[in-house]
């Protein structure tokens, strides 16, 4: 079975993905979510060189990093008035950007409910240009849009695309509970238009906490809901319904829209086993007279002293959990340890798909 996550396209997340071995590489297609790039053109403008060059920039490192794999990228976070040089819609800048490579990643572009007649027909260029078929990401409120049915047809058909050869996504979003959510899940899934007929059904969901001050400093066992989620929605409309999550970050992180300059973020690690993530709750990387980035270190000692801890060879991100340990390399930043957390994630999650019964 092929794991589904939704996963931001930040530096942290690309280094979890291009360190990723071939095989959980194979196993794995990510939904990966285009930051809302800054788009400023100048006075009397219509361009901004800069917001080109960052989406150029974001298919550049896809390639980089899932050249030979498939991918669905979604780029409806972005100003819907944000157009690049000749008036080309950012959707056809990042796929026209993405094919020029050599070796490069093989991307689908992301349609929502809510995505505007320029962005679907961008992505319908897309399909045709690029010989790609769209994949459809929807929430539970967009299922329970009585139109629904209609608007996806329309879509479709816009996209010169037929169901069998698209994937679709039901998007929980963020679920604080178990119980509620299989209830919704099913609604939704059930709600899913032709539900028997597309090439893949992912079921994806997140519930790691929105920030940590809920949490004293130590170590926590944090439940993983969606993986509980997912057991009891395995199967809809007789077919089978793929894992998907967000890894081990909240879907809405902490950290959008807040300023860099005044923030305090902990050093914390979130370590994924089983159907748990193991929270190493750290003090302020600013706090007077705390460590800092230090506290890593101790992260790390922690980490391989747990009987949870799967070894240095599981996954890149577990030899580096080591090499700090052993201090051959220096204890990392926030980036770092994102890095670390999802691409362990990912090799865990791989793992327990490829031994369900």
């Amino acid at each position: 079975m092929t794991y589904r996550p939704i996963l931001r396209f930040k530096r942290g997340e690309q280094t979890a993905l291009t360190n990723l071995s071939a095989a959980h590489k194979a196993a794995t297609k990510p939904l990966l979510n285009i930051a809302s790039h800054a788009f400023n053109p100048p006075p009397g403008g219509d361009t901004d060189g800069a917001f080109d060059q960052r989406i150029a920039q974001d298919a550049d490192r896809l390639n980089s990093a899932w050249a030979g794999h498939a991918a669905a990228v979604d780029l409806g976070d972005i100003d819907p008035d944000a157009r690049c040089a000749g008036g080309v819609h950012p959707v056809r800048h990042f796929f026209d950007r993405l094919a020029t490579a050599e070796e490069r990643a093989t991307a689908s572009p992301v349609l929502r409910l809510g995505s505007d007649d320029d962005y679907v027909a961008a992505v319908a260029a897309v399909c045709a240009e690029h010989g790609v078929s769209p994949v459809f990401r929807m929430t539970p409120d967009d299922l329970a849009e009585p139109d629904v049915a209609d608007a996806v047809s329309d879509m479709l058909d816009e996209c010169g695309a037929e169901a069998p050869a698209c994937d679709f996504v039901v998007d929980l979003g963020y679920i604080a509970t178990t119980g509620r959510s299989v209830i919704t899940a099913r609604g939704a899934l059930a709600a899913v238009p032709f539900a028997a007929d597309w090439a893949a059904v992912a079921l994806v969901a997140g519930s790691f906490p929105e920030n940590l001050s809920g949490f004293a400093v130590g170590t926590h066992i944090v439940e993983r809901h969606e993986w509980a989620v997912w057991l009891a929605n395995r199967a809809v409309a007789g077919r089978e319904v793929s894992y998907g999550d967000y890894a081990t970050i909240h879907p809405i992180p902490v950290e959008e829209g807040l300023d860099p300059r005044t923030m305090n973020p902990t050093a914390s690690v979130r370590y994924t086993f089983e159907d748990t993530w193991i929270l190493l709750r750290g003090q302020g990387t600013r706090t007077r007279g705390g460590q800092g980035f230090a506290q890593f270190l101790g992260h790390a000692d922690t980490i391989v002293a747990m009987p949870q801890y799967r070894g240095e060879p599981f996954s890149f991100g577990d030899g580096r959990i080591m090499r700090i340990h052993r201090r051959q390399e220096g204890q990392g930043n926030l980036e770092t340890w994102i890095t670390i957390g999802v691409n362990h994630h990912i090799a865990e999650i791989v793992g327990q798909l490829a031994t369900l019964p």
